[in-house]
């Protein structure tokens, strides 16, 4: 079931959904059409999937985990390429 038939539109939450969405987009470097269209690079289909095993966490502490992991291997690249 898509985002569209379960908030109906010119509601708040709807705005509050697509403001976000903006933003999540803004961050990432790439059109909001990407998360609704098939990935156009391996960067795009890897943020894609990031996002949704984010979502898929079924605890904040594992969500915490994802992101200590992630900070981890991003400080250990920037270490490697100095």
């Amino acid at each position: 079931m898509s985002v569209s038939a379960t908030i109906q539109s010119d509601t708040h939450a709807r705005s509050a959904l697509n403001a976000r969405l903006v933003r999540i987009a803004a961050v990432a470097g790439i059109p909001v059409e990407a998360f609704f269209s098939e990935p156009t690079s391996v960067a795009q289909a890897g943020l894609i999937e990031l996002i949704r095993l984010w979502d898929a966490a079924p605890t904040e502490t594992v969500r915490a985990e994802i992101l200590a992991g992630t900070r981890a291997v991003v400080a250990g690249a920037a270490d490697r390429t100095r």
